[in-house]
């Protein structure tokens, strides 16, 4: 044997033996001190070591606990973080820094270079301008951190070290796997509350916030719950798991009894029909003329108060056919409350409308912006949340510039991902470049009446969606583009 083979052999029972003695130490004082959290720590140093031999398992643990991951505030401190998902992703980007620094900040040309590459390097920079301008600075800069710590994970990482399609196929064939548990439990526990609406808000907890936040995970990655279910088509494999799978999502999905993740299942399938035949720049130039149409219409004069409330009719709803009844006759609470909360941010859009208040800026402030006339009975907002329009609220903390970057990027996106689909002459990559893009479709649907791309559970897919697209539009950047009509469009 050669020497080399004998010292390895040599230091890998040596490890052995010392893990051993931890795990005998561990047991020992967690039995004497009666405190078994002391049990945990061979289990840490395990993970710490798998960690160390190879770095990329923890980018996939990541994904594998985000669906459990819960909120945790610290009492006194004013401080709240996702345990374990935050702590992990802010120690995958302390990796990350350190690979890079080890690298001599070196990333491929062809990545760096990319347009999505540049439009997120010049959205966190206009982050930063925009902090310092802030009205609570602080505030801002703890919003900046955070971004970053969903960017270095989930973006920059996977450019080190994502070779293969089966690398990104892995970290989602993990996340449906834990969801679908997760899913599983909410179902049954909300099975015992008779399916009601009203139980949908608690039957989430502790692992989900609310309802919103449950549904937003589950609608995210259901594409690609059907890109494997294709994929296992295309390979001849069975389907039976995958249908299960797939109808588990869909039931989740409805019984959150979230009106944007429902609606933005349907976008979803429509934006797959226009993908395929590629008219995401017209979608985009008509949809941009509408929202300017209509933007305009509301602001002649002031033709946006007629659609002011009636305080008193505007009432919470306990039942989901009521609620729907009552949204489109603009008596539901929750849409006039964001109504309320979006005139507030327009008032403070006249107020500062270039640079913005700041990142995390909106609810320290929106209040002194408030019209009265469309107040309900929850804007006193004792949860401390957000305007609901993540569009209107880059607008309200980072001025007309933050607004137009962070469009231009989302538009930049949605042609990467057309683009990369038309060009890629694998079957098998092409399900997963839809996936991401109809991924994107779903966000940014969601994100008209909600805040969620700086949550956990939304955030990262963001972020990794945006690297799966910039990874297939180089991989394929020399394909000619196939016509709209051939086999290849047959996903």
């Amino acid at each position: 044997m050669p020497a080399f083979q004998v010292k390895s052999s040599i230091s890998t029972i040596n490890q052995y033996r010392l893990f051993v003695a931890i795990v005998c130490i561990s047991t020992f004082l967690s039995v004497y001190l009666q405190n078994f959290l002391i049990f945990i720590f061979p289990a840490a140093v395990l993970g710490l070591g798998a960690i160390v031999d190879d770095y990329r398992r923890l980018f996939y643990v990541i994904f594998a606990v985000l669906p459990f991951s819960a909120e945790f505030y610290f009492e006194g401190a004013g401080l709240g973080t996702d345990i374990p998902s935050e702590p992990l992703m802010i120690l995958l980007s302390g990796i990350c820094i350190a690979v890079l620094l080890n690298r001599n900040l070196s990333l491929k040309y062809q990545f760096v270079s990319h347009p999505v590459f540049v439009l997120v390097t010049i959205h966190v920079f206009w982050i930063f301008i925009t902090s310092i301008n802030s009205q609570n600075t602080l505030i801002s800069f703890k919003y900046l951190a955070a971004k970053i710590w969903y960017i270095l994970p989930f973006f920059i990482l996977p450019m080190i070290f994502v070779k293969q399609t089966q690398q990104i196929e892995r970290a989602y064939r993990l996340l449906y796997k834990f969801l679908f548990v997760a899913i599983c439990i909410v179902l049954i526990r909300h099975a015992f509350e008779g399916f009601s609406f009203a139980a949908s808000y608690e039957v989430v907890r502790p692992f989900f916030r609310n309802h919103v936040n449950y549904a937003a995970i589950s609608v995210v990655c259901l594409p690609f719950v059907w890109a494997f279910y294709r994929i296992n088509y295309l390979e001849k494999r069975t389907n039976k798991w995958m249908t299960l799978v797939f109808l588990i999502f869909i039931a989740g999905i409805y019984f959150s009894f979230t009106r944007a993740a429902i609606l933005s299942m349907f976008i979803a399938w429509g934006a797959w029909y226009i993908i395929k035949k590629r008219w995401v720049k017209q979608a985009l130039f008509l949809s941009s003329i509408l929202a300017i149409v209509g933007i305009i219409y509301l602001s002649w004069n002031n033709k946006y108060m007629d659609f002011a409330p009636d305080y008193e009719k505007t009432i919470t709803h306990t039942e989901f056919d009521n609620l729907l009844e009552a949204t489109y006759k603009l008596e539901d609470i929750s849409s006039m409350e964001r109504v309320y909360r979006w005139m507030s941010g327009v008032e403070m859009i006249k107020e500062r409308f270039w640079l913005g208040f700041g990142p995390g800026s909106f609810y320290p402030n929106y209040k002194f912006y408030s019209i009265s006339r469309f107040q309900t009975y929850v804007s006193n907002n004792p949860d401390q949340s957000g305007i609901h329009n993540y569009f209107l609220m880059t607008w309200v903390e980072q001025g007309l510039i933050g607004f137009l970057l962070f469009i231009t990027l989302c538009f930049v996106l949605l042609l990467t991902g057309e683009n990369a689909y038309h060009r890629c002459n694998n079957p098998r990559d092409k399900y997963i470049i839809m996936a991401a893009t109809l991924g994107f479709i779903i966000i940014f649907a969601m994100c008209l009446i909600n805040d969620l791309i700086e949550t956990d559970k939304v955030g990262p897919f963001f972020f990794f969606n945006a690297f799966i697209l910039v990874f297939f539009s180089e991989k394929y950047k020399h394909q000619r583009i196939a016509k709209v009509t051939d086999g290849n469009n047959k996903t």
